[in-house]
């Protein structure tokens, strides 16, 4: 028996799992059969571990480990990467991509913006979680070009909630300075929890600023698309984590220690 395991951060806000359970349902609905189990690196239960015992001892012998991430970072190359070593014999595990990079996720991205009444003259500031992996930051990056290309939005900044710059709050006061008086935050989260309502604080502590906020990207048909299509991908194909310009891999300044660091998984409550 084959079963998708949806890997996600996990939250003590429950909605942020209703999330991730809803974007599995709508991958099963797509394709009739399919089973799908949830499991989580921190903030909620089932761990990865935990979900593993529990599919192996109900008959799972083949799982395909999707990691519910934006970016390829510490959580998927390391803690979910980890954690999936396992000491189930005859288990067959593959280990898919993260959800990014996808012209899906732009998409969903540029809806909720206008769901959120962003105007064509509204810059925008993309803001995600932040990481101490430079690849992942990189990656938000390009997210943000690309939400850029060809939309009518003068431009498209980046922010981060947490870890790295700029802060949400100086790439707000920068587009201040320059004479902007509407700013459209958009959040590159997949489901609401801490980091997206630090956001919300955040975007609001410049005065003199108005600001749009997006929600999340949340449940849509189109991501529950993209996690079936990792999942075909991890099936059917050798994938590989984007390793090429990693801190695991590459020597980036101030993180040379990292280049060959053994990987050790999150402690997870359950674990």
């Amino acid at each position: 028996m084959t079963v998708l395991l949806g890997v996600a951060h996990g939250s003590r806000d429950e909605a942020a799992q209703d999330v991730v359970r809803g974007l599995l349902a709508g991958a099963a609905a797509l394709r009739p059969g399919l089973r799908t189990a949830d499991a989580y690196v921190d903030n909620a239960s089932p761990s990865v571990r935990n979900a593993l015992q529990a599919l192996v001892a109900d008959g799972a012998d083949d799982v395909v480990v999707l990691p519910l991430l934006l970016t390829s970072a510490t959580h998927s190359k390391t803690d979910v990467a980890a954690a999936v070593r396992t000491g189930h014999p005859g288990l067959r595990l593959r280990y898919g991509r993260p959800l990014w990079p996808s012209a899906a996720l732009v998409e969903v991205l540029a809806r909720r913006l206008r769901e959120a009444d962003a105007r064509p003259e509204d810059p925008v500031v993309l803001v995600a979680g932040g990481s101490a992996d430079p690849d992942a930051n990189a990656q938000v990056a390009a997210a943000a070009r690309l939400l850029w290309e060809g939309r009518e939005w003068p431009s498209v900044d980046v922010a981060f909630a947490s870890t790295t710059r700029p802060t949400v709050p100086e790439a707000l006061e920068r587009l201040r300075l320059l004479g902007s008086g509407r700013v459209a935050v958009s959040r590159f989260f997949l489901a609401p929890g801490y980091l997206p309502r630090l956001v919300e604080r955040q975007a609001t502590s410049v005065p003199g600023l108005e600001v749009v906020l997006a929600e999340p990207l949340g449940v849509s048909d189109e991501l529950s698309a993209l996690v079936l299509e990792r999942y075909d991908e991890a099936r059917g194909a050798d994938l590989r984590m984007n390793c090429d310009v990693c801190m695991y891999r590459t020597a980036l300044p101030g993180r040379e220690n990292r280049v060959g660091a053994a990987q050790v998984p999150h402690a997870h409550p359950d674990d």
